[in-house]
């Protein structure tokens, strides 16, 4: 008597299943890389905003320290070295109006991430 077994279908699904599951782990490990670049480009985006911020005041209260400057991953005042972002700003004074730049740059890859443009008058 010949016995025909069901390995061979079992195989076959098996193997299907397996195609499945490596597919969708695929799909899913380009998504947290997507998700990853996304959280540092915003945590980029909100630590320029906040240096912008405090520079921008700075030169509008009349601190004339202008220049760059650099920070750590902190915010705190750091060296070049070890420096995640540059604060480059200027100002310039036109009669009673003071025009002012600020340029946040990351120092890995000297990339522009926020700049801001203003200008106040003073008497």
């Amino acid at each position: 008597m010949k016995r025909k077994g069901k390995s061979g279908l079992f195989l076959m699904e098996l193997m299907i299943s397996l195609l499945i599951f490596a597919v969708c782990a695929c799909v899913c490990a380009a998504i947290i890389a997507k998700a990853a670049a996304d959280i540092n480009e915003s945590r980029d985006i909100s630590s320029a905003l906040i240096l912008s911020q405090n520079k921008a005041e700075l030169i509008k209260s009349g601190n004339k320290n202008t220049g760059t400057e650099y920070f750590d991953g902190n915010l705190t005042i750091t060296d070049k070295e070890n420096a995640v972002y540059s604060v480059v700003s200027a100002a310039t004074l036109n009669g009673l109006v003071t025009e002012y730049t600020v340029e946040i740059y990351r120092t890995a890859d000297n990339k522009l991430i926020y700049d801001i443009k203003s200008a106040y008058y003073s008497q």
